[in-house]
């Protein structure tokens, strides 16, 4: 049987669209922000199965099912646990480990960890060596702004990387799993990236996966990026995507450019929901990361003819990402320009100016298609009438499908099209709709929304036992925040994945999928969080004050600890016995 590591499920659920899983064999209607059905696991005539597109998980209202990805596959198809995951990595076009005898994969944390030292001692030559200094200083970016997207530099030498970090046998062929040197024919290796300004490289969770490297000394190619290896896929990585999340998340939507320069400029002024893809043109897989952080995505391209045709490959595998609630832009600037230099000149206004002409996806392909038909034939009618419809089929979304058929009838002077009556959803209500969910109800929402929050470090989640009797939620808590604890990488949706095997999955994916959700604004949802926290930790040292009165009480101090003696006594100095 496969021994998939848990890396590789990872990947597995990171690079999966529930929503498009499902919707491929139980219809999903979006309401709201999730998608609704039928249960596809009882009968029911109304719908209470909802699925959410932003963590990545479904629960029935109904039944309680409950799970991800790999778990739908396995209760919907009754597939085994190792051919869900193959079905999965096969659909999001991740290569399968290769078996071996003992069913092992290759481990990647010391690939992982070889990058990292990698990526700290190109960013302490980058002190040493005032050239590159100069280059990024000449294109504007600032000490905050190198530090903060770890730029370094690679000094010439050829055996650099591996004299310093290659000691021994074991050690070269890490670094050359890593992408970092490459080999000659006598076995012999010399650092791959050499004269270079670099671009460390990392995955939405934050973990460094490649570089990119811009040489300084005239050698091609100008721009180098990591080979594809057991941590580089070009086609599953989006540039930025880590630093970008809080500022995708504020501005609710996510703007790609072309280069990784023009991603740290506009960060460096403001613009922080800009990312790039990662050495490849964009592909399908990185447009669907894209609409899996906002539900709207801008594609920016510069204003010439190459730039017209890279819009007109990306816009190609639209179609099917176009789903009900997600909206697709395309933004071309001005001649001679691109973000980088634009905002460089311009200065961010300027460059925020021009978003709004952003034009819808379709419209930019119908011009486009019309542009390289003329109309006035009637066989090349014929022809943009084919390929229009051929690619509005394609859309997920079927009322942004209707409207842009009417617009080819109406673009080919045809009759209107027949609108069809869209089917009516019965609206589930929402749960304890007459009650206040109560506190640790609240904490554990906020924690499964928002687990990145440094508020959740503050929460003394060791005196949480004191209160397992008063409030069933808050063993759920304490579970959630134990399976926190041991994560590396923070995200809701990383956590879900975490729970969906633990005895806490049902109540904590209940609660998420009841929340309404809404816009949250940065700021207040971490004054909410960080309030919440503390009201916890007050009830939590009023019933540990409590726990040790009655001890007390009951025993006498000399029952008590010498700790829980000066712990009662602060604890009631400052107040804190009182229920709140």
């Amino acid at each position: 049987m496969a021994n998939f590591s848990p890396a590789f499920i990872d990947a597995v659920l990171e690079h999966s669209d529930l929503v498009r899983l499902i919707d491929s064999r139980v219809p999903l209607k979006k309401k709201g922000k999730d998608f609704w059905a039928c249960c596809p696991f009882h009968q029911e005539k109304s719908p209470s199965f909802s699925v959410s597109a932003d963590k990545q998980i479904y629960y029935c209202f109904g039944c309680h099912a409950h799970g991800n990805a790999i778990g739908f596959l396995m209760a919907h198809d009754r597939l085994s646990f190792p051919e869900a995951v193959k079905t999965l990595a096969e659909e999001a076009g991740i290569a399968l480990p290769e078996d071996s005898p003992t069913g092992d994969q290759e481990d990647l944390r010391p690939l992982r960890a070889i990058l990292e030292k990698a990526v700290a001692l190109y960013q302490s030559m980058f002190s040493e060596y005032p050239p590159a200094q100069e280059y990024l200083r000449g294109r504007g970016l600032d000490v905050d702004t190198i530090a903060r997207f770890e730029l370094g530099y690679a000094p010439p030498a050829a055996q650099f990387l591996s004299q310093k970090l290659g000691n021994d046998a074991s050690l070269r062929r890490q670094l050359l799993g890593a992408g970092l040197v490459s080999s000659r024919d006598d076995g012999s290796v010399y650092d791959r990236f050499r004269g270079r300004v670099i671009f460390p490289i990392r995955d939405g969770r934050g973990q460094a996966v490649g570089l990119g490297g811009r040489s300084l000394d005239g050698h091609e190619p100008k721009y180098l990026n990591s080979p594809e290896s057991a941590l580089y896929h070009k086609g599953r990585v989006l540039y930025g995507l880590h630093q970008a999340k809080e500022g995708v998340r504020r501005a609710g939507r996510v703007l790609l450019v072309e280069g990784y320069l023009d991603v740290i400029t506009l960060h460096q002024v403001g613009i922080d929901y800009a990312v790039a893809a990662s050495g490849t043109a964009l592909g399908d897989s990185q447009l669907e990361m894209l609409f899996r952080v906002a539900a709207e995505v801008l594609l920016c391209f510069d204003g010439d003819n190459a730039g017209r045709n890279a819009a007109w490959r990306a816009v190609q595998m639209a179609p099917e990402h176009l789903r009900e609630g997600r909206l697709l832009r395309v933004l071309f600037l001005p001649d001679g320009e691109d973000p980088d230099s634009l905002v460089r000149r311009h200065g961010a206004a300027a460059f925020e100016s021009l978003l709004p002409a952003a034009r819808p996806a379709i419209d930019f392909f119908l011009e486009e298609l019309q542009r390289r038909h003329n109309l006035a034939a009637e066989d090349e009618k014929a022809l943009f009438l084919h390929a229009a419809r051929d690619f509005l089929k394609r859309v997920s979304d079927p009322i942004l499908r209707e409207v842009y058929e009417q617009r080819v009838q109406d673009i080919c002077g045809l009759a209107t099209v027949t609108r069809r009556a869209a089917p009516r959803v019965v609206r589930k209500p929402s749960l304890n709709a007459s009650q206040g969910p109560s506190l640790y109800k609240t904490a554990l929402r906020l924690l499964l929304n928002h687990p990145e929050d440094p508020a959740w470090q503050t929460l003394d989640r060791d005196l949480l036992p004191f209160l397992f009797d008063s409030d069933p939620t808050v063993k759920n808590l304490a579970g959630a925040l134990d399976i926190l604890a041991n994560m590396t990488h923070l995200s809701s949706h990383e956590l879900f994945a975490k729970l969906s095997v633990s005895e806490h999955a049902e109540v904590c994916y209940a609660l998420v999928m009841t929340d309404a959700g809404g816009v949250e604004d940065g700021a207040s949802m971490q004054l909410e969080i960080s309030g919440c926290v503390a009201r916890v930790n007050q009830r939590l040292a009023a019933a540990r004050s409590h726990f040790i009165s009655r001890a007390a009480d009951q025993g006498g101090l000399s029952a008590l600890s010498e700790q829980e003696r000066a712990e009662m006594v602060r604890l009631s100095r400052r107040g804190r016995w009182k229920d709140v």
